[in-house]
Order: structure tokens, then sequence, then C-alpha cells
């Protein structure tokens, strides 16, 4: 909990102003019930009318201030609670991109969509609203049991004791639904992370007929978050009426002895009648910090899981003194005895590789699924990091350079190229987003996309839906190509990039690619013979070891494992066509 409390920090002045209006509101409120007893007394009691216009005025002028009051800590409790949650969403957010790619090999996206939203509101309600409204609610008691005494001891330690036990047992309730609520926070990231599995992959539930199944899932996730409020609203709908009752035990008997007393003389009426005011506006404060402790559990389990996120190590990082290449980086590649296995893994995909990409060449890795390419070809860009050995650009490890900087000379396109919810345009132009119209045009050309644009109802202005929607397979891959070229890259890693492209667009596509590749050191994962064919050597790799390599002749007329790969391709579109 002090951690949260840290980012209240920076707004220290605004805390500090909350607070000062929360006196001056708990101030006058106590105020209110010291001129109902002198109306009463002096007024009522005395048939002194010539004094009430003065009173009406002190309750008017009290009621107005205190009104005024309240809106500026309600309009200075929203800006507090605003700018808390930027901060926290930002410092999340910032720490999500911040992190490797294993962490969300772990992680749903759902999950992080309920602690981005969720969590994060629960503890926007908790720093400015359940915190700062318990600093008013503890001084509104204090200062309401200090005019209480002030007007009539017996009476404030009448009242004083059945407020303490009702506190006391509202507390012991919060305790007892604590555990409820940390379940309840727990399901409903459930539910959420439900969702948007099922909703991202609605296409396939629905290909796949599988809309019961998914319902079903769904329906015992809601019900069982059902359950859990239901049987938390239980345990207070079963203790609440014992505890509304010490409300209605404590005024009879101030009515009692209060009553008694002014009978004997010892009290005045208004005495009495101000008494009453103040215990009924002590129990409001208390039953409202009852309540709030309640949301502390709530609060605890948001920020547990934001703290979670915020300190995950970040497993891959720029080192302290880069020794990157800059700008004058070639593109030579060299894999020196390197073994990799994923995280939580016991088999490595990868065994002893070692592998030189001269500067400028181009390699084709080729294997069946599972064999290792694509894990291969992650470790370039350092999204994740070899287990044992080493991976050199230029004779530099990668593991010594700027991250920042390796990156942006490494163009990737992958078999399912993820686009975004914006503009065609500004999709080509996700790596330079200071790219001209001229440049943007012109890698679509190379990448043979830009005919298909034209022809759209608003050309490179077209915002597609998320993640491509509406575009075809071949589109959506020419368009992540255009992205790579774009971006002007030494290496470029294309992960069977031309899977959903058919064969002219495909011929298109290696004409420009010959073009492209030119100059740059290029690894390509790939199926087709024709794609394959085109590279300076090919490697080939089963069970995450290197079994081959050479040129597709010599591979080829070796017949091994890389002819019995091709063999099988063959056979299999003969059998199509």
């Amino acid at each position: 909990m002090q951690r949260l409390l840290s980012f209240l920090r920076p707004h220290w002045q605004l805390v500090a102003a909350l607070i000062g209006l929360n006196l001056l509101i708990a101030v006058l409120l106590v105020i209110s019930p010291i001129v109902i007893k002198q109306v009463v007394d002096e007024v009522i009691a005395k048939q002194n009318l010539a004094g009430l216009p003065t009173y009406l005025g002190i309750i008017v002028a009290v009621a107005a201030l205190r009104a005024a009051a309240l809106l500026g800590y309600q309009v200075g409790r929203e800006r507090l609670g605003q700018t808390v949650i930027t901060d926290i969403r930002t410092a999340l957010y910032r720490k999500l991109l911040a992190l490797h790619w294993g962490y969300y090999d772990n992680e749903r996206t759902g999950s992080l969509m309920s602690r981005m939203i969720g969590d994060v509101e629960s503890t926007r309600i908790f720093l400015s609203g359940i915190l700062i409204d318990s600093v008013n609610q503890v001084t509104t008691i204090v200062l309401l049991l200090a005019g209480f005494a002030q007007q009539d001891l017996t009476l404030a330690l009448i009242a004083a004791v059945p407020t303490c036990i009702y506190g006391i047992t509202l507390y012991l309730l919060f305790a007892e639904r604590r555990e409820i609520q940390l379940k309840i926070h727990q399901q409903s990231a459930v539910v959420n992370a439900t969702l948007q599995d099922s909703l991202s992959g609605v296409k396939v539930v629905k290909a796949f007929a599988q809309e019961p199944q998914e319902f079903k899932k769904f329906d015992r996730d809601i019900k069982l978050l059902a359950e859990l409020n239901i049987r938390s609203n239980r345990v207070w709908n079963l203790r609440n009426p014992w505890v509304s009752g010490m409300t209605r035990l404590m005024q009879l008997t101030l009515i009692l002895v209060g009553g008694l007393r002014v009978m004997n003389g010892e009290i005045s009426l208004g005495t009495l009648v101000a008494a009453l005011a103040f215990a009924n506006l002590m129990m409001v404060p208390v039953q409202q910090l009852g309540q709030q402790m309640t949301a502390l559990g709530q609060t605890a389990s948001a920020a547990m899981r934001i703290f979670q996120t915020l300190d995950e190590p970040i497993a891959i990082k720029s080192p302290a003194m880069p020794l990157a290449a800059g700008d004058e980086l070639r593109g030579d590649i060299r894999f020196e005895n390197v073994s990799f296995k994923y995280p939580k893994t016991n088999s490595y995909v990868l065994k002893h590789i070692n592998l030189h990409v001269p500067a400028g060449t181009s390699l084709a890795l080729v294997g069946a699924t599972g064999a290792g390419k694509s894990t291969l070809a992650n470790l370039i860009p350092r999204f994740y990091d070899p287990i044992t050995g080493s991976l050199k650009i230029d004779n530099i490890d990668v593991r010594e350079m700027d991250l920042s900087e390796l990156r942006r000379h490494i163009g990737i396109v992958s078999q399912d190229p993820l686009l975004f919810s914006a503009s065609i345009a500004e999709n080509i132009a996700f790596g330079r987003v200071d790219a001209t119209q001229a440049t943007i045009e012109r890698a679509a050309k190379l990448a043979q996309a830009h005919t298909f644009i034209t022809a759209l109802p608003k050309g490179y202005a077209t915002v597609i839906g998320e993640r491509g929607v509406g575009l075809s397979g071949g589109q959506k891959q020419r368009l992540a190509i255009a992205r790579a070229i774009l971006l002007d890259p030494r290496i470029l890693i294309l992960d069977d990039s031309m899977s959903a492209v058919d064969a002219e667009t495909e011929r298109l596509l290696q004409l420009a690619f010959a073009e492209v590749m030119r100059g740059r050191s290029t690894l390509l994962i790939a199926h087709r013979l024709s794609t394959v064919s085109q590279a300076d050597q090919i490697m080939v790799l089963r069970n995450g070891q290197i079994v081959e390599q050479g040129s597709h002749n010599q591979l080829f007329a070796a017949s091994g494992y890389y002819r019995e790969i091709l063999e099988m391709q063959r056979m299999s579109t003969e059998s199509i066509t």
C-alpha cells in the first residue's frame, strides 16, 4: 500500500488542498447542531422571534460555504483521480512495452487489458476517493465527538460507546468479506480474458461451429463471478440489520436519558436536540468508513497485480554502454554454438547452431514445422537471447548493442502480419513515421501493393479494420512487405512472407525482392522451391540442428533431407492439381 501512495507524492499540493477542504467541511458540519441548539433555546423556548433572522442567516451562510467547499473538493478529487490514473497507466504501459517477448508467451491479452483498465480504476477510486474521504471521515468523527462532548459529556459518552461498537463491527465485517473480494477481482480478470480470447478469434469460433462451447465457457466463468458477488453481499446483508440496530438503540437511549435530564432541568431542550443531531451526523461517516474498508480488499488485489507487472524483470534490454555499429552496420551475421530453449520448457529448440551469413548475402532456412526456423530468426533482433553461445552482427555480440539501434536496421515480414486499425499509408510508414507519400508509394510498388491500394475508394487513406480486417491474406502480406521495404533495413527477415499470395503475385514479388535484397543480408524462411532456390545459400534444420547446408544445386544433388522435402512438396502440389 505504501508503494501505491507514492503515486500521490508528485501531487502533494493538490492532496494538501483537498485535506484542507475536508477539514473546512467537517468544521462547518459541527457548527450546524450548535446553531440548531441556539435556535431551540434562544428563539423557540424564549419565543424570541427577533433573533431568528440572525440564526437563519448563519445557517444559510454555513450551508452556502459548505456547498462551495464540497464543490471545490469534488472538482479537486476528480482532477487528482484522473491525474493519478494517467500516471499509473503510463507507467504500466511503458513497462508492458519494455517487457520481452517471452513475457507475452505466458500472459493472456484479456488479463493484461483487465489490469490496464479495471485494476487501475480500482486504484484511482482508492487514491482519489477512499483515501481522501477516509481522512475527511476520521476528521469529521473527531470534531463531531469534540463538539458533542462540549455540549454534554454524558450524552457524548452514551453515543460514543455504540459508535465504537458499530465501527469495530464494520471492520470485522470487512475482514470477513476481504477474501471473497479478492476472489471476485481474480474471477473478473478471468471473465475479461475469456471474453477477449473469444471475441478476437470470433471468426475461427464460427468457422469451427464452436459457439456453444465458447458460450459454455463464458457462462461458467460469469456464473462463478455472480456467485462470488452473491456470497459477498450475503455476508453484508446478514450482518447489516444488527449493525443498523445499534443506531436505533443509540437514538432511543439518547432520547430516554436526555429527556429525563431535560425534565430534571439538568440540560436544555436545545442541548438534547443538538445531541441527537450530533449522534445522527456521527453515524454517517462511521458507516461510510466501514464501507470504504470493504473496498480496501479490492484495492489491495488490484495493486498487487499492477505492481506484479511493474516489478517484472526486463530480461532483454540495452547494455549500460552499448557498442552499436550505428549507421555503418553492414549486416554480417554469425551464430557461434547457439542453443536455445523457451522459458519454462526443458527441451531445446535450437542445438549448437554455427552459421555465417556474410553481409549482403541471402540465406534460406528450410525444414519441417517446428524445426526451429522462426526461433532462429527471432534471435537476430533479440526477441530472445541464446541460452548458450553467441550471436554476432559485424563481430559485435548483439547483447552488447543498443537494442533500438539494432532493431532499426532489421526489417521483418512474418507469415501472419499484424496490421493496425489505421490508414494504409500509416501502416506502411509504421517504422518511419516521417516518410513522405512518394516513398510510401515507392515501397508499395516494390511490394506489388500499389495497384490494389489505388483501386480502393480512398486509396492510401483507406482505413483498414483491426488486424487488417477487410483485406485478403495476400494483400496483408504485401502491405507488411512494403512496411519492411520502407524501413530500408540492412537485415531483412522474410518469415514465409509469400505463403498467402497467388502464383502471379509471387512472381512479381520475387522480381521486387531481387532488387530489394541486393546489398542486404536476407534471411528467407520459405517452403516454396521458387523462393528457396534464389538464396545464396540454404540451411536445412531438423529437430533444432543443422543437418545440411549449401546451394540449391549442391543440396539437390546430394539426395539428402533437402531433396526429400522438395520431393514431398512436389508430390503434394501434383496431387492438388
